[in-house]
């Protein structure tokens, strides 16, 4: 019985002076039984989970840039995210080897090292070879219609800003619980997901979600990776049929294979030229789309303490979790590209030929994102500013794009 993986990666991969944040991970079967589920610490740590936890034939999705070959600005495929879905509210941070942490190009070597494969899905993999391929969980929440989300993405992971200050915590808890919720009613789609069939996953299902910001990522790196591993479930049983393939026209890198990104789709979301004879049609039983805007063909788009390798099995309400990243700042970014003339060794700015303003603010919404070794991870005014950004950014889009990301 085929195994399909999901992991929710962190980019960093810490340090001498603090631990690499916790990834989500999460491993379910053809039945949608989860046969594993937990938290990783460290990018080796992951690494020893795929390897013990996948076998021949299996099908990995990340949720992190893997195929990174771009000096600056961002990948065709994070590009189409914004694209594609920008009406959902969905946007993807932008990435490139001038970051300072790209977590997912170091898995990337790890795992193709050890004899796994990269898919982009522009080709066939052997029979029996374990694959692995990009994801993001944003574009499998809207993209599938067996979760509702018809409008916009859920607001699990960011605090409200339109919320008064004391009410946002439990606002994103109830959105976090609701999610839940449509997650569990995954147990009799196609493909399946079981929730209940590990102690770890029954967790989410059987304690409220909490409200402090450590407690609140653990649990969401963990509602993640199961979202990656459904995703990597469906891609095996669905394919193009309910897919579409973004980045797909972007430049391969010397061995041939493209930085892509497998997003779940309606009909909606997919460029026309895109769409395959048999493109998934949702059951009578489902309730069709009514407030998604039909694409306009004539609108052209561009072509912790825990021991290295240790599963962190700790119940997700638990708050002691490990520190942030804290950044490393070397010349050029995590590439060692040479700074930009007139910029100082060290900046966080990567060069940029005529930035866009929604690349800016992508820009400064990640920076922000880590940022937060600096403040208290608690602190409410730091989240209202990154959630103002991620605001600016879904705005700035539907001006770009000439579409309404607002109800």
């Amino acid at each position: 019985m085929t195994r399909y993986l999901g992991v929710d990666l962190a980019w960093g991969e810490g340090t001498e002076r603090r631990v690499a944040n916790e990834s989500g991970v999460v491993c379910i079967d053809e039945t949608g039984t989860v046969i594993d589920a937990g938290w990783a610490i460290g990018i080796d740590a992951v690494v020893s989970w795929i390897l013990a936890t996948a076998e021949p034939g299996s099908v990995i999705a990340v949720d992190a840039p893997l195929l990174v070959e771009n000096a600056t600005g961002m990948r065709l495929c994070e590009r189409e995210v914004g694209q594609r879905y920008g009406r959902w509210q969905v946007s993807a941070y932008p990435s490139n080897l001038g970051l300072p942490a790209l977590g997912g190009v170091a898995l990337f070597r790890a795992l193709e090292a050890a004899g796994l494969h990269y898919f982009d899905g522009l080709s066939t993999p052997a029979e029996g070879d374990i694959v692995f391929f990009e994801a993001y969980p944003h574009t499998t929440l809207v993209g599938a219609e067996e979760l509702g989300y018809t409008e916009a993405r859920p607001r699990y992971k960011k605090l409200d800003a339109s919320l008064p200050v004391t009410e946002r915590r439990q606002g994103r808890a109830d959105v976090c619980d609701d999610l839940i919720e449509r997650l569990d009613r995954l147990a009799t789609a196609s493909p399946p997901l079981l929730l209940r069939s590990h102690p770890v996953t029954t967790l989410l299902l059987d304690v409220p979600s909490p409200t402090k910001e450590t407690a609140h990522k653990h649990r969401e790196d963990l509602i993640d990776a199961a979202l990656c591993a459904w995703t990597a479930s469906s891609w095996g049983e669905h394919g193009l049929e309910r897919f579409q393939i973004l980045g797909a026209t972007d430049a391969p890198d010397g061995q041939g294979r493209v930085p892509t990104l497998l997003a779940m789709a309606r009909l909606e979301q997919r460029h026309p030229d895109h769409i395959p004879p048999n493109a998934y049609e949702p059951p009578a039983s489902l309730p069709r789309e009514t407030s998604a805007i039909a694409h306009d063909p004539a609108r052209a788009e561009p072509q912790s303490t825990t021991p290295e390798g240790h599963m962190n099995k700790q119940a997700y309400s638990k708050t002691e979790t490990p520190t942030a990243d804290a950044i490393e700042f070397v010349e050029g970014g995590a590439a060692g590209s040479t700074a930009a003339e007139g910029q100082p060794s060290g900046s966080t700015r990567a060069p940029s030929p005529a930035p866009t303003t929604v690349d800016l603010l992508r820009s400064a919404t990640w920076h922000l994102e880590h940022a937060r070794v600096t403040a208290d991870a608690d602190d409410v005014a730091f989240e209202a500013a990154r959630s103002a950004l991620a605001e600016a950014v879904f705005d700035l889009e539907a001006v770009q794009y000439g579409e309404s990301t607002r109800g």
